[in-house]
């Protein structure tokens, strides 16, 4: 493999979506700052905003990554590349997976952070957090592979479009599990086994979208 090609798509992904990360960052800040706030109010507030902003970062990049160098004619000049399909993949997913990790993990450590030092929020509400969060990623994975293994733009936003809105009724049915349900409002963290079986198979579920994406794409002679 091109390993230096895969570096360069990998800084170039980087430094054009730095600022649209940054903003995500900024507004990702604003949301920790009124989960502290004591009003239930902001309280809410900041809870959708995280939740949003997780969200969007996800398909944003996968958009504007993948799908609009499709839309917009940018796969000519990179089939003119020393480049395979291997290196093209290895380079988005890469890019991608570290992208939306880093503002994945600092919205996991305020919402660590929020819960465990706020009084007002209950500890046993962090593993059910931490499961919504995974779900999240989960879904980013799935749109991140869709979008890549894909030509048409409506297979990406049909699936980025299906994991969103089955976030309600994920976090709906989670938290009416009768061993979470028992634990979720409760002053200690506790991993019952609903839980950790869901964590077990989010992590599962991105393991084995990630490989079947680099699969399917090795297999593949050109990017269309």
């Amino acid at each position: 493999m091109n390993t230096a090609m895969i570096r360069h798509l990998v800084a170039k992904d980087w430094s054009f979506q730095r600022r649209p990360i940054a903003v995500a960052m900024a507004a990702g800040v604003l949301a920790l700052i009124l989960l502290f706030s004591n009003s239930s109010g902001m309280f809410y507030v900041g809870s959708v905003l995280l939740i949003t902003v997780v969200i969007s970062i996800g398909i944003y990049l996968a958009f504007l990554t993948v799908v609009s160098e499709r839309t917009e004619g940018m796969l000519p000049f990179i089939m003119s590349l020393p480049i395979g399909v291997r290196e093209y993949t290895a380079a988005k997913l890469a890019a991608n997976l570290i992208l939306f990790t880093v503002p994945w993990l600092a919205a996991i450590g305020g919402a660590i952070a929020v819960v465990l030092t706020r009084e007002a929020v209950p500890d046993g509400l962090l593993p059910f957090a931490l499961v919504l969060l995974l779900h999240m990623a989960t879904g980013y994975v799935l749109t991140l592979a869709t979008a890549l293994t894909t030509g048409p733009p409506g297979w990406t936003i049909a699936v980025g479009g299906g994991a969103n809105l089955a976030l309600q009724f994920f976090m709906y049915w989670t938290s009416h599990r009768p061993d979470v349900a028992a634990t979720i409002s409760g002053p200690t963290v506790v991993w019952v086994s609903s839980i950790r079986r869901l964590i077990l198979a989010e992590v599962l579920a991105i393991v084995v979208i990630l490989w079947i994406t680099w699969i399917w794409q090795s297999r593949r002679t050109d990017f269309t």
